[in-house]
């Protein structure tokens, strides 16, 4: 049987572990306020950069893109931390279909330790997810590099990226995209090409590292939102829960606690009587 005793512990270890939840939702609420902040206007840049790309092939239509298909490598963007729910399962899950049984497949790059053991099979590395959002930066230049060694040595000739879009606090959607090659169609809409003093090859290439980036980086975001969106979600849940917990046992202390005190009367009563022949 419970003592008041034992209640108040319990009453201790939910109040700790509230102060931990508290503790995450302010981090997780922080990392979700600035990264929504850029959010929009990075997926504006990567359409604009779309858009260049389309515009300088309709410009200069003699420019060759000198991409080549062949063995893939995907991209997955997952958690290092815990407390996401299906999160990581989901976009495992999504590329493991897609992706498993394609003979060109050359392996996939997991980002997030939590995918290690979704994605187990056919996996070249696996990077460390960003747990603020100013990390993103360095994070997403570490894994170019990455990937730029492995296309210029030929060991690669496609990039996929897979990512839990977010579309709100808890909501996302699991997302597939081809990078590279990508596949824009070639329309000459202008008789005549502007006048530049820049060779146009170097401007399609400069345009095209700048594509790559502002896809990564997307990707990388993206699913930092989602994480962080869904783990806002499960630390809001959960504080209600202990709330809950720590008001029952408040009752149930407070239960016992009476019980005590009548316990006590009636010993004071029953010494009483003794002491006074009653």
């Amino acid at each position: 049987m419970n003592s008041t005793k034992d209640i108040e512990l319990k009453i201790k270890k939910f109040d700790d572990i509230r102060k931990i939840v508290i503790s995450m939702k302010s981090i997780a609420s922080l990392n979700l306020q600035k990264a929504q902040h850029i959010i929009t206007s990075l997926r504006d840049y990567e359409s604009e950069i779309t858009d260049s790309l389309l515009k300088i092939l309709s410009f200069f239509p003699d420019l060759s893109l000198s991409f080549s298909k062949g063995k893939k490598a995907v991209i997955v963007y997952g958690s290092d931390q815990g407390l996401c729910g299906l999160f990581n399962e989901k976009i495992g899950k999504e590329v493991l279909s897609k992706f498993l049984e394609d003979p060109d497949l050359a392996g996939f790059i997991a980002v997030g330790k939590k995918l290690d053991d979704i994605i187990s099979e056919k996996k070249l590395k696996t990077f460390t997810s960003p747990i603020d959002y100013d990390s993103i930066y360095s994070y997403a230049s570490e894994l170019i590099d990455f990937i730029t060694n492995l296309y210029v040595t030929e060991k690669i000739r496609e990039i996929y990226v897979a990512y839990n879009q977010f579309s709100g606090i808890g909501k996302f959607r699991p997302t597939v995209k081809k990078i590279i090659p990508f596949e824009i169609k070639k329309k000459n809409f202008y008789r005549y090409p502007p006048v530049v003093d820049t060779d146009p090859a170097q401007i399609l290439s400069d345009i095209i590292i700048e594509y790559i980036f502002a896809n990564i980086y997307r990707s990388y975001l993206e699913s930092f939102l989602s994480e962080n969106g869904v783990r806002l979600m499960n630390m809001d849940n959960a504080s209600k829960s202990i709330e809950k917990n720590i008001k029952k046992l408040e009752i149930e202390r407070n239960y016992f606690r009476q019980e005590e005190i009548t316990d006590e009367i009636q010993e004071i009563i029953s010494a009483y009587r003794v002491i006074t022949g009653e």
